[in-house]
């Protein structure tokens, strides 16, 4: 049961971050709501279930996750911790049954989107870092799946609505490419199935790959494998060993052997045609003959017709939720500013290891705006290097600002239990 004195938590987003921080909060006997705007939790991980993750499974559960489940149900068995698992049988494994566990579910509200957040009693421009905002309640503005609006209150609010379906774009500078955005329903922007669901898609069709990181090469070792296919992939960068920066002595090995496999493409007589320092710079999709015309600044200047367009150019965070709120932002990631400048400090520009992340820490979480957290894949903005383990460090580093309790780590108290 929840204690009516604790202050009421909203927690937007029901992806793996947003399951856990419900997890942790009804554990510690919080008041939650748990608002998502799709039909079912952690629906993001099937988009690309059929990827199979770098990490073992012990990065990729909590040991309060393996515990609460293993209480619900004493048949249920948690993969091996060094289990790789693809993004399916993460949510079929763990995701879902967590999503469905007593703890969380009675905390959902389904297809309802957060339109805004806001102070009951304050503007954006009033109370400048002051505490006393933090006695006014946060209002929310919701919209049900019939188009309905509401309001309701919190105390706290945890934003983990991710960055999953906020692509960026493939024209230079980052912007819109002159025609892009007419043409990007036709675009794939995520992970295409390449080998399953989407085979008929791109089997025997000229596919236009963009982008320099691990999505790319997915994809481009996926595409390789289907009969009479092309593919030209372009990235902005140039590398004398090949699109992939692979890492020395990599801890991960199936990342390692994705990287080399997708630079061996990039650079044998086949499929695969790599352009570097290459952009593209207008796109016209032609609807009667369900193609693309691209225009194209670098190796392959000029226009260039293709049948397909996958742009894995990586996501960035919408704000707009908040911006009523005082949260200043990174003028580089879209990230909240602490938390960024943390990451800049910390990061090893030689170094592409996301493994290689110390923790930030919960002074990093804060915010001018009282009592309000970024955490998960939006807190990192456009920094690639999020990991679930990193997720629920911050969950773990938050409660203990909200709990003010420095020493409060409920992890701790769990047998390990197959995550770590």
């Amino acid at each position: 049961m929840s204690d009516d004195t604790l202050p009421r938590i909203a927690v937007l987003g029901a992806g793996p971050m947003g399951l856990e921080a419900t997890l942790y909060a009804r554990y510690l006997g919080y008041p939650v709501q748990l608002i998502e705007r799709g039909p079912t939790a952690a629906a993001n991980v099937l988009a690309w279930g059929h990827v199979e993750l770098f990490t073992p499974f012990r990065l990729n559960a909590s040991p309060l996750g393996v515990a609460a489940l293993q209480a619900q149900d004493p048949g249920w068995q948690a993969p091996e911790a060094e289990a790789v698992l693809s993004g399916r049988e993460l949510y079929e494994r763990y995701l879902q049954p967590l999503a469905a566990s007593d703890l969380v579910q009675s905390q959902f509200q389904l297809e309802t989107e957060v339109l805004a957040v806001g102070r009951q009693d304050w503007l954006k421009s009033e109370g400048l870092g002051g505490e006393e905002r933090s006695d006014s309640p946060f209002v929310l503005l919701l919209r049900d799946a019939a188009g309905a609006e509401r309001t309701t209150e919190a105390d706290i609010v945890l934003d983990c609505t991710g960055t999953f379906g906020n692509h960026n774009w493939l024209g230079q500078g980052g912007v819109p490419a002159p025609g892009e955005s007419v043409a990007a329903a036709h675009i794939e922007y995520a992970l295409p199935d390449v080998l399953g669901r989407d085979r008929q898609r791109y089997a025997g069709q000229h596919t236009l790959l963009v982008g320099a990181g691990y999505s790319a090469a997915t994809v481009v070792t996926q595409l390789a494998q289907l009969p009479n296919s092309k593919v030209t992939w372009l990235t902005r960068g140039t590398s004398a060993v090949g699109p992939i920066r692979r890492i020395p002595d990599d801890r991960l090995p199936r990342r390692d052997a994705l990287a080399a496999a997708a630079n061996q493409l990039a650079t044998a007589d086949g499929p695969v045609t790599h352009s570097q320092a290459t952009t593209v710079t207008a796109i016209e999709y032609r609807q009667a003959s369900d193609d693309f015309e691209v225009h194209l600044a670098g190796q392959q200047q000029g226009p260039h017709r293709f049948d397909r367009i996958v742009a894995t150019i990586g996501y960035r965070p919408d704000n707009r939720i908040f911006q009523e709120l005082q949260v200043p932002l990174c003028h580089a990631t879209d990230g909240p500013l602490k938390l960024a400048s943390t990451l800049a400090r910390n990061t090893n520009s030689a170094s592409t290891d996301c493994l290689n992340q110390p923790s930030a820490g919960p002074q990093s979480l804060s915010n001018p705006e009282p009592n309000f957290y970024v955490l998960g894949q939006k807190s990192y903005g456009r920094h690639p290097q999020f990991l679930l383990s990193i997720g629920h460090a911050q969950i773990r580093d938050v409660f203990t600002i909200i709990g003010e309790r420095e020493d409060l780590d409920i992890y701790a108290t769990m047998p390990n239990g197959g995550a770590g």
